[in-house]
């Protein structure tokens, strides 16, 4: 394998020795991208230029040209720098245009809702459909229903303002939370009525909104990077001295790699492109650089404040089968921080220089960048590989990968199909200057195949009609190898008609087409081009319960599959009080007809000259409009009024409950100061009892110690009374003392004569 790369890349660099391209920028490719970011059921694709309908992959890119059709309960998610769309069950949906200033779609059948979160200078959406062309040049949110029949389109604006076209220069403003009902492209008549409940899809749209919602605001990514709300789930953001913040993804395998787990896809005008099969592979392989930081695979983005350009794949190939065949091997890896990405498709200097320099993230000087941008170029645009480059991942363990050149443009999963490859041995192989631009794409390449119990699809795409106030733009067909020059454009879509009557597209009324199919498929309608109301099988009564999918809410879906009148009804079938709706032609018909038993009244008609009968039907349209005008004014300052008499309302409703509120809290400061109060008094009170108490026992002491002291003292007068007067009586006979008593006896006597002469005083 390796020497088969090496005799490859030989051969590859002489092939791509061609005259360089224009330098006009008018064959570069878009810097903006759709992804497909949710798919459930049958999502059938069909890219632009081909014939035949693939199977729509989890985060293949799309852009002009392509069309996808959901089935029966799918549903279809795209993202994009700015919004969102989201595509029901038995749609039919394409996109017109997508380049850095207009997003326009058609859809010719079924429903679509788009959310624009915001836009640059000069950016704007259009919705193409049967009847009329939905422009949004604001942020909002909005939903588009076409009738089964193709024959009247409902928009409903849930947030913004937005405006509807018609022919002859007629438009009309939709306003937040109506929906409006047109059934021709004149816009003369319309049905308002105030949005009224949800359906499934509505209730789906919003939960996959609130995820957007309540993802954390990414201050490390360019808000215009596709699909960089998904990092935040599957990985965590880390602080690198090198690169600054940097992506780590998570739950991968020890041997994982970038660019490892996918499949190469052809999509036009990049050609070949990677599509990844992690659900959040999307902005790690189109925007920024890889790096391996200690043994770990970190992405790291570009600019913050720059708005980014979108690339197919940021890889080196090597190798690309050129010299030996489709079967020859081909080798890639993924790019570093700094590197330059060399394009293999036509790349003026201005694209070559926007791709890579709002891709790279810079820590110290961009003008470092810039210089060796523009060195590489030259190299680039005479297909001469680079001398000496040196790439930092190039050599990282299980970083190289490669395949067959068969498996590789037979869209197969590289993981299940990768070749055994030493890096080393082909560590002198150069990296081809213009990629793998020689290999030959087979149907294969841009979408898988179809299962053969799928539904069948018309081949080549949509039939029905739609009207479209700005011209689409050729899509990109691939077929043919992408070498240098401009692109191979697919023809302008046949089925979309002007309303200012000029331009390509343009025709009168919508020939009756016969219904193309491709040989696998068998001969049966197409969807949304089928047979008349009258040959399909008859709706379900009235009366009968519609079957309700889990989770369902109650129907305000315009368009129905199954064929129930979209207009809502009460009993016997009689509209619902308070709700207009558009009656049907057969109605019109038996309304117009006179009853049983009167004859109508034939009014008297006058040939009028041509000039005079053209100003009276100019006349009868300027008076209509002015009427319709009128009204509409009308309506619109009634809406105000009633808007503002709203907002007077809840006004005083909110002043009036901050007002109880204030109260309540003025109640309660009340009652919290008298209960401090209270605490305060029972403090004193329990003080002063306190205090009571202490006073009472100290004179208890006192009284007590006073009495104790009076009892001492009458004792000892009572101990001395009775001492001195016992020998004033008859003194008791004393025994003789002993002689050694006899002095102590002396002094006691001399001791109480002192008393007596006391008491002889006092007498």
């Amino acid at each position: 394998m390796a020497a088969a790369l090496l005799i490859c890349a030989s051969g590859l660099t002489q092939a791509q020795t061609q005259a360089p391209p224009d330098d006009n920028g008018a064959g570069d490719p878009p810097s903006r991208i759709a992804r497909l970011s949710y798919r459930e059921g049958d999502v059938g694709l069909l890219p632009a230029g081909e014939k035949d309908w693939g199977d729509a992959s989890l985060n293949r890119p799309l852009t002009t040209g392509d069309r996808l059709s959901t089935g029966e309960g799918a549903r279809a998610e795209l993202q994009l720098d700015s919004g969102t769309l989201r595509i029901a069950d038995d749609s039919n949906f394409g996109f017109l245009t997508l380049n850095d200033q207009l997003t326009q779609v058609e859809l010719t059948q079924g429903t679509v809702n788009v959310t624009v979160r915001g836009l640059d200078q000069g950016q704007s959406y259009e919705i193409d459909t049967p009847t009329v062309a939905l422009v949004v040049d604001q942020p909002g949110t909005y939903r588009v229903d076409i009738s089964e029949d193709g024959k009247s389109t409902r928009v409903t604006d849930f947030d913004g303002h937005a405006t509807v076209y018609g022919e002859g220069g007629a438009q009309r403003m939709v306003a937040a939370g109506r929906s409006y009902e047109f059934v021709d492209s004149s816009l003369s008549v319309v049905t308002i009525n105030d949005i009224q409940g949800g359906d499934d899809f509505d209730a789906w749209v919003d939960s996959r909104n609130r995820q957007v919602a309540a993802a954390p605001a990414d201050q490390y990514v360019s808000p215009d990077v596709v699909g960089a709300q998904d990092l935040d789930q599957y990985g965590n953001w880390q602080s690198d001295p090198d690169y600054g913040q940097v992506w780590y993804p998570s739950n991968v395998a020890a041997d994982w790699s970038p660019y490892s787990d996918g499949h190469w896809s052809y999509v036009g005008p990049w050609g070949w492109t990677w599509v990844d099969a992690a659900p959040w592979g999307f902005a790690p392989y189109h925007y920024g650089r890889w790096a391996h930081v200690r043994s770990r695979w970190c992405w790291v983005p570009g600019p913050v404040g720059v708005r980014p350009v979108y690339a197919p794949a940021l890889v080196a190939f090597v190798g690309g089968g050129v010299s030996i065949g489709v079967g020859g091997p081909v080798g890639w890896f993924p790019l570093g921080p700094g590197e330059v990405y060399n394009p293999w498709y036509r790349a003026s200097r201005g694209y070559y220089t926007n791709v890579n320099v709002t891709n790279i993230y810079v820590r110290n000087n961009r003008n470092v960048v810039i210089n060796n941008i523009n060195n590489r170029y030259n190299y680039f645009r005479d297909g001469r590989p680079l001398p000496n480059e040196r790439y930092m991942n190039r050599d990282v363990p299980h970083a190289f990968r490669a395949m067959s050149g068969q498996d590789f443009v037979a869209a197969r999963n590289a993981r299940n199909h990768m070749a055994s490859v030493d890096p080393h041995r082909f560590a002198d192989a150069a990296v081809m200057p213009r990629g793998v631009s020689g290999l030959t794409p087979v149907r294969a390449s841009f979408a898988p195949p179809r299962a053969n119990t799928a539904r069948p699809l018309p081949a080549g795409g949509f039939q029905r009609e739609v009207v479209a106030r700005t011209p689409p733009a050729a899509g990109f067909a691939g077929r043919a190898g992408n070498a240098p020059g401009a692109p191979r454009m697919a023809p302008t879509p046949n089925n979309v008609r002007l309303l200012n009557g000029q331009g390509p597209g343009m025709r009168g009324a919508m020939p009756n087409r016969p219904q193309e199919f491709s040989a696998a498929q068998p001969n049966v309608p197409a969807r949304g081009n089928g047979p008349e109301p009258s040959a399909r099988a008859m709706p379900r009564g009235d009366n009968e319960p519609a079957a309700v999918r889990p989770g369902e809410l109650p129907s305000a879906r315009f368009a129905r599959p199954n064929g129930q009148p979209s207009y809502p009804r009460g009993e016997n079938n009689q509209p619902r009080p308070g709700v207009s709706y558009i009656p049907n032609a057969e109605s019109d018909r038996m309304r117009g007809q006179a009853a049983p038993g009167t004859l109508p009244n034939t009014p008297r008609l006058e040939q009028a000259p041509p000039q005079q009968a053209m100003r009276q039907a100019n006349q009868d349209n300027n008076e209509r409009f002015q009427r319709d005008n009128a009204m509409q004014q009308r309506q619109d300052m009634q809406q105000q009024q009633m808007q503002q008499q709203r907002a007077a309302q809840q006004q005083q409703l909110e002043q009036r409950q901050q007002m109880q509120q204030q109260e309540v809290q003025q109640r309660q400061a009340l009652q919290r100061e008298q209960l401090q109060q209270r605490d305060v008094i029972q403090q004193r009170q329990q003080m002063q009892q306190q205090e009571t108490q202490q006073r009472q026992a100290m004179q208890q002491q006192m009284q007590q110690r006073d009495a104790m002291q009076q009892r001492q003292q009458m004792q000892q007068r009572q101990e001395m009374q009775q001492r001195y007067e016992a020998p004033r009586g008859n003194p008791q006979p004393q025994p003789q003392a002993r002689p050694e008593q006899r002095q102590p006896q002396q002094n006691h006597e001399e001791h109480r004569a002192a008393p007596r002469r006391d008491d002889q005083q006092r007498n």
